[in-house]
């Protein structure tokens, strides 16, 4: 039996969207069981199913920028985490604030041997299909050359264990393709990685070729790499809001936008990050995926598909294993 856990407090759209989502992936997995802990008092539950336990807990983080005081509150997030740690779950999901999300998990769960710091890993689907893991979007401003070193080497393992690639290809991204430009952290980490003969780099690649399906694993620190996915995720959001608009100028345009409807369906399929539904929390010791805030139904099943087959899988054994020598 597979156990999640799912940390409901904190999303816009309030922690029934958390239960709709589970009852419906339970409907198609009795092999699984999830426990919802947070506010559940206003949940309007369907029938009565034994793996679908809710536990009340409505506690927030009283300051989540006071790290120390934040590990000691027993909110819903901390206390899901560790259950996880305990060994009552075996993966984590949540919608909570990120800083204190990465903090505990850092703290309760502990980094992987060799891993410095954890990090913020999203999938991205290229518009020929493929997957690609950015890391990191966030977690880290600054950085060393030796955390995208470990990054690349935790993300290749996932690459391969997840979307059985042999030898994912892996980039760093930069603002061209020549070795001499970028920061020197960049360069020294571009060394690091072309010098580790367990990881298929391929070189710089420019941020502009995400979608184009050119590799498995992109590298950049969570500066750039939050600004690479939130500008990502508003065009994509700008491109649906233009569609929409120039379909109700002219009747030519509605009809015309009528016949490639089947096309765009397909592209925005690949776009939409609901179809992901969360990042990773990559380097820590336990399974943890962390959802955005304004997650809907449809986003949290799909964070739910990650995390179960990351279980099956026996991912987070297989993480546990890397080390950066």
């Amino acid at each position: 039996m597979k156990r999640i856990v799912l940390d409901i407090n904190g999303l816009d759209l309030g922690e029934q969207v958390f239960y709709d989502a589970s009852y419906e992936f339970l409907k198609k997995h009795s092999d699984l069981e999830i426990t919802l802990i947070g506010n559940t008092q206003y949940i309007k539950t369907k029938e009565d199913l034994k793996n679908l336990i809710l536990v009340n807990n409505n506690l927030k983080f009283t300051d989540p920028k006071n790290i120390r005081m934040s590990l000691k509150e027993n909110t819903s997030m901390n206390e899901a985490i560790t259950g996880v740690v305990e060994g009552k779950f075996d993966g984590v999901i949540s919608g909570g604030d990120s800083g204190s999300y990465i903090s505990s998990l850092t703290f309760k769960s502990g980094r992987i041997e060799g891993i410095s710091r954890p990090a913020f890993m999203p999938i991205i689907t290229a518009l020929n299909g493929r997957k690609l893991l950015l890391t990191d979007v966030g977690a880290n401003l600054e950085v060393k050359p030796e955390n995208l070193h470990e990054w690349a080497k935790l993300a290749s393992v996932f690459s391969s264990i997840m979307f059985n690639i042999k030898n994912p290809d892996l980039t760093l991204l930069n603002i061209g393709t020549e070795e001499y430009k970028g920061f020197e952290y960049v360069k020294e980490a571009a060394s690091l990685i072309k010098n580790d003969s367990s990881l298929n780099y391929i070189g710089f690649s420019e941020s502009r070729n995400l979608l184009k399906g050119e590799f498995d694993v992109a590298i950049v620190d969570g500066y750039g790499g939050n600004l690479i996915l939130k500008s990502y995720e508003g065009a994509v959001l700008s491109f649906k809001d233009s569609i929409k608009e120039s379909a109700l100028k002219k009747l030519k345009t509605k009809i015309g936008l009528l016949l490639l409807k089947p096309v765009f369906i397909d592209i925005m399929k690949k776009l939409d990050y609901r179809n992901i539904g969360a990042a990773w929390v990559i380097g820590v010791k336990s399974l943890a995926l962390k959802i955005h805030g304004s997650s809907d139904q449809k986003a949290i099943y799909s964070a739910l598909t990650q995390m179960y087959d990351a279980i099956d899988k026996n991912l987070i054994s297989e993480l546990n294993k890397v080390k950066n020598v």
